[in-house]
Protein backbone atom coordinates (compact mmCIF):
# COMPACT_ATOMS: atom_id res chain seq x y z
CA UNK A 1 0.00 0.00 0.00
CA UNK A 2 1.60 3.37 -0.94
CA UNK A 3 1.03 6.17 1.42
CA UNK A 4 1.17 9.51 -0.20
CA UNK A 5 0.72 12.93 2.15
CA UNK A 6 -1.24 15.66 0.49
CA UNK A 7 -0.95 19.37 -0.22
CA UNK A 8 -3.79 21.77 -1.36
CA UNK A 9 -2.59 25.12 -2.04
CA UNK A 10 -4.55 27.91 -2.13
CA UNK A 11 -3.77 31.61 -2.17
CA UNK A 12 -0.63 30.39 -1.30
CA UNK A 13 -1.32 28.41 1.80
CA UNK A 14 -1.95 25.03 2.67
CA UNK A 15 -5.40 23.84 2.65
CA UNK A 16 -8.21 21.47 3.27
CA UNK A 17 -11.75 21.63 1.80
CA UNK A 18 -14.76 20.29 2.54
CA UNK A 19 -16.79 17.66 0.41
CA UNK A 20 -15.04 19.30 -2.31
CA UNK A 21 -15.90 22.93 -1.72
CA UNK A 22 -14.77 26.14 -0.16
CA UNK A 23 -16.77 26.88 1.92
CA UNK A 24 -16.91 27.34 5.88
CA UNK A 25 -15.94 24.25 6.69
CA UNK A 26 -12.29 25.08 4.83
CA UNK A 27 -9.63 24.59 7.10
CA UNK A 28 -6.27 26.57 6.54
CA UNK A 29 -3.10 25.37 8.13
CA UNK A 30 -0.75 28.06 9.91
CA UNK A 31 2.58 26.04 8.73
CA UNK A 32 4.26 26.87 4.89
CA UNK A 33 3.68 24.15 2.09
CA UNK A 34 7.88 23.57 2.25
CA UNK A 35 7.55 22.95 5.80
CA UNK A 36 4.91 20.31 5.43
CA UNK A 37 7.04 18.71 2.61
CA UNK A 38 9.94 18.58 4.76
CA UNK A 39 7.96 17.25 7.63
CA UNK A 40 7.07 14.47 5.43
CA UNK A 41 9.70 13.65 4.16
CA UNK A 42 11.55 12.87 7.75
CA UNK A 43 8.22 10.46 8.14
CA UNK A 44 9.71 8.53 5.60
CA UNK A 45 7.25 9.44 2.92
CA UNK A 46 8.34 8.47 -0.65
CA UNK A 47 5.57 9.98 -2.58
CA UNK A 48 4.01 13.62 -2.33
CA UNK A 49 1.34 15.05 -4.15
CA UNK A 50 0.06 18.36 -4.89
CA UNK A 51 -3.03 19.97 -6.00
CA UNK A 52 -2.89 23.57 -6.57
CA UNK A 53 -6.26 24.67 -6.28
CA UNK A 54 -5.84 27.85 -7.79
CA UNK A 55 -4.08 26.45 -11.69
CA UNK A 56 -1.27 28.49 -11.23
CA UNK A 57 0.91 27.74 -8.42
CA UNK A 58 3.65 25.73 -11.25
CA UNK A 59 6.48 28.30 -9.38
CA UNK A 60 6.13 26.88 -5.50
CA UNK A 61 7.00 23.36 -7.29
CA UNK A 62 10.76 23.45 -7.24
CA UNK A 63 10.56 24.84 -3.75
CA UNK A 64 9.07 21.82 -2.77
CA UNK A 65 10.50 19.62 -4.44
CA UNK A 66 13.82 20.89 -2.88
CA UNK A 67 12.25 19.79 0.32
CA UNK A 68 10.88 16.69 -0.35
CA UNK A 69 13.00 13.89 -2.08
CA UNK A 70 10.53 11.41 -3.06
CA UNK A 71 8.43 11.10 -6.22
CA UNK A 72 6.09 14.71 -6.45
CA UNK A 73 2.86 14.21 -7.71
CA UNK A 74 0.92 17.21 -9.48
CA UNK A 75 -2.53 18.33 -10.66
CA UNK A 76 -4.83 21.51 -10.81
CA UNK A 77 -6.28 22.42 -13.82
CA UNK A 78 -4.04 20.86 -16.21
CA UNK A 79 -5.38 20.74 -19.50
CA UNK A 80 -3.01 20.60 -22.34
CA UNK A 81 0.65 19.21 -22.99
CA UNK A 82 2.73 22.79 -22.92
CA UNK A 83 1.62 22.69 -18.96
CA UNK A 84 2.56 18.73 -18.13
CA UNK A 85 5.78 19.61 -20.01
CA UNK A 86 6.17 22.66 -17.98
CA UNK A 87 5.61 21.11 -14.50
CA UNK A 88 7.26 17.89 -15.93
CA UNK A 89 10.51 20.56 -16.53
CA UNK A 90 10.40 22.26 -13.32
CA UNK A 91 10.62 18.34 -11.21
CA UNK A 92 7.52 17.38 -11.25
CA UNK A 93 7.48 13.09 -11.91
CA UNK A 94 3.84 12.65 -12.60
CA UNK A 95 0.86 14.24 -13.61
CA UNK A 96 -2.87 13.96 -12.43
CA UNK A 97 -4.86 14.48 -15.19
CA UNK A 98 -8.81 15.32 -14.53
CA UNK A 99 -11.97 14.90 -16.50
CA UNK A 100 -11.63 17.83 -18.03
CA UNK A 101 -8.67 17.20 -19.87
CA UNK A 102 -10.16 14.21 -21.10
CA UNK A 103 -9.81 15.03 -24.67
CA UNK A 104 -6.01 14.86 -24.76
CA UNK A 105 -6.45 11.55 -22.51
CA UNK A 106 -4.48 9.23 -25.55
CA UNK A 107 -2.12 12.47 -27.19
CA UNK A 108 -0.94 13.24 -24.07
CA UNK A 109 -0.53 9.61 -23.07
CA UNK A 110 1.38 9.01 -26.63
CA UNK A 111 3.91 11.77 -25.91
CA UNK A 112 4.06 11.21 -22.14
CA UNK A 113 3.45 7.85 -21.35
CA UNK A 114 1.55 6.00 -18.05
CA UNK A 115 4.77 6.15 -16.09
CA UNK A 116 4.47 10.24 -16.14
CA UNK A 117 0.71 10.35 -16.30
CA UNK A 118 -2.33 9.36 -13.76
CA UNK A 119 -6.00 9.86 -14.09
CA UNK A 120 -8.12 11.54 -12.10
CA UNK A 121 -11.64 11.25 -11.39
CA UNK A 122 -13.87 13.11 -9.15
CA UNK A 123 -16.90 10.91 -8.22
CA UNK A 124 -19.92 13.12 -7.01
CA UNK A 125 -22.81 10.64 -7.30
CA UNK A 126 -21.92 6.97 -6.25
CA UNK A 127 -23.64 5.76 -8.70
CA UNK A 128 -21.53 6.88 -11.33
CA UNK A 129 -18.04 5.72 -10.07
CA UNK A 130 -18.14 2.52 -11.63
CA UNK A 131 -19.01 3.51 -15.07
CA UNK A 132 -16.12 6.45 -14.98
CA UNK A 133 -13.64 3.66 -14.24
CA UNK A 134 -15.29 1.62 -16.73
CA UNK A 135 -14.52 4.11 -19.51
CA UNK A 136 -10.82 4.38 -18.32
CA UNK A 137 -10.12 0.80 -18.54
CA UNK A 138 -9.84 0.64 -22.50
CA UNK A 139 -7.30 3.74 -22.68
CA UNK A 140 -3.68 3.25 -21.87
CA UNK A 141 -3.10 4.31 -18.04
CA UNK A 142 -2.24 1.97 -15.46
CA UNK A 143 -3.09 4.28 -12.18
CA UNK A 144 -6.05 5.99 -11.38
CA UNK A 145 -6.53 8.48 -9.01
CA UNK A 146 -10.27 8.49 -7.44
CA UNK A 147 -11.43 11.39 -5.32
CA UNK A 148 -14.62 10.51 -3.28
CA UNK A 149 -16.65 14.45 -3.14
CA UNK A 150 -18.95 12.97 -0.83
CA UNK A 151 -16.01 12.08 1.78
CA UNK A 152 -13.23 14.48 1.10
CA UNK A 153 -12.04 16.45 4.53
CA UNK A 154 -15.12 14.91 6.38
CA UNK A 155 -12.36 12.55 8.29
CA UNK A 156 -15.70 9.99 8.51
CA UNK A 157 -14.34 6.96 6.03
CA UNK A 158 -14.43 6.27 2.54
CA UNK A 159 -17.15 4.79 0.22
CA UNK A 160 -15.47 1.76 0.31
CA UNK A 161 -17.88 0.21 -1.95
CA UNK A 162 -17.12 3.24 -4.77
CA UNK A 163 -13.62 1.75 -4.25
CA UNK A 164 -14.18 -1.89 -4.49
CA UNK A 165 -16.24 -1.01 -7.79
CA UNK A 166 -13.54 0.76 -9.37
CA UNK A 167 -11.02 -2.07 -8.76
CA UNK A 168 -13.25 -4.36 -10.48
CA UNK A 169 -14.18 -2.30 -13.70
CA UNK A 170 -11.12 -0.32 -13.98
CA UNK A 171 -9.07 -3.13 -13.98
CA UNK A 172 -5.71 -0.47 -12.81
CA UNK A 173 -3.77 0.46 -9.85
CA UNK A 174 -6.30 2.54 -8.43
CA UNK A 175 -5.43 5.19 -5.45
CA UNK A 176 -7.93 6.49 -2.84
CA UNK A 177 -8.82 10.08 -1.66
CA UNK A 178 -11.14 11.19 1.23
CA UNK A 179 -12.56 10.49 3.86
CA UNK A 180 -9.27 8.45 5.39
CA UNK A 181 -9.35 8.97 9.03
CA UNK A 182 -8.07 5.58 10.76
CA UNK A 183 -5.95 2.77 9.97
CA UNK A 184 -8.64 0.37 9.72
CA UNK A 185 -9.89 2.27 7.10
CA UNK A 186 -6.43 2.03 4.71
CA UNK A 187 -6.90 -1.49 5.95
CA UNK A 188 -10.00 -2.08 4.27
CA UNK A 189 -8.80 -0.23 1.43
CA UNK A 190 -6.22 -2.73 1.29
CA UNK A 191 -7.93 -5.80 1.10
CA UNK A 192 -10.41 -4.63 -1.65
CA UNK A 193 -7.60 -3.76 -3.38
CA UNK A 194 -6.77 -0.46 -3.40
CA UNK A 195 -3.25 0.19 -4.29
CA UNK A 196 -1.91 3.60 -2.28
CA UNK A 197 -4.50 6.43 -0.13
CA UNK A 198 -4.16 9.72 -0.92
CA UNK A 199 -4.09 11.87 2.48
CA UNK A 200 -4.25 14.94 3.46
CA UNK A 201 -6.76 16.58 6.66
CA UNK A 202 -5.61 13.58 8.95
CA UNK A 203 -2.39 14.21 8.77
CA UNK A 204 -2.07 17.89 9.47
CA UNK A 205 -4.35 17.26 12.46
CA UNK A 206 -2.41 14.35 13.44
CA UNK A 207 -5.23 11.86 13.54
CA UNK A 208 -2.97 9.50 11.69
CA UNK A 209 1.20 9.36 11.24
CA UNK A 210 2.41 9.11 8.07
CA UNK A 211 5.57 6.81 9.48
CA UNK A 212 3.03 4.27 11.35
CA UNK A 213 1.57 3.73 8.08
CA UNK A 214 4.27 3.04 6.26
CA UNK A 215 5.18 0.62 8.83
CA UNK A 216 2.09 -0.93 8.97
CA UNK A 217 1.20 -1.15 5.07
CA UNK A 218 4.52 -0.99 3.41
CA UNK A 219 4.42 -0.46 -0.03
Amino acid sequence: MKIIPTLYLQNGKVVSWYKGNDNELKKTYPKAAKSYAEFFKKEGAHALFVVDLDGNQEERLREIKDHFEGELWWAGQVRNHEKIQDLLDRGADRIVLGQSAEDIFESALNEFGAEKLIAGIKVKHHDEGADLCEKLSTTAFTDILIKDMNSEGTLFHPNFDLFEKCVYFSGKNVYSSGGISEETHVEWLERIGVKGVVIARAFYENKLSVSRLIQRFPS
